[in-house]
């Protein structure tokens, strides 16, 4: 067979008959350390790796977490106070002495 005009295929700029056109060929890359390094570094970076985990973690809610006694106590002690606050502030009871607050204050402890 001669390689004329319309049989030949032009590869980079070279003529050759369909026997002997060069394939291509996909070759492999050895998983180096270095390109595993890389990998995991991309992964970690990529904003869709946090999407899904955002999305996944949508959905379940919040645990709820019991009280202590000690966060009892205080939240019952910041109450006793804030009602001591509004009590004293309310007009009517504005005109008793600075003994009253301390009174109570000393009620709380």
């Amino acid at each position: 067979m001669a390689l004329n005009m319309n049989n030949y295929k032009g590869y980079e700029k070279k003529p050759y008959c369909n026997a002997h056109y060069p394939k291509q060929s996909f070759t492999t890359v050895a998983d180096t350390p270095e390109n595993l390094r890389l990998k995991q570094q991309s992964e970690l970076q990529s904003q869709v790796k946090y999407k899904r985990d955002f999305e996944e973690s949508k959905g379940r809610g919040f645990s709820i977490v019991t009280d202590t006694p000690e966060l009892q106590r205080l939240k019952r002690t910041q109450e006793q106070i804030s009602n001591l606050f509004f009590d004293f502030s309310l007009p009517s009871t504005r005109h008793f002495p600075k003994i009253l607050f301390e009174t109570k204050v000393q009620q709380l402890q």
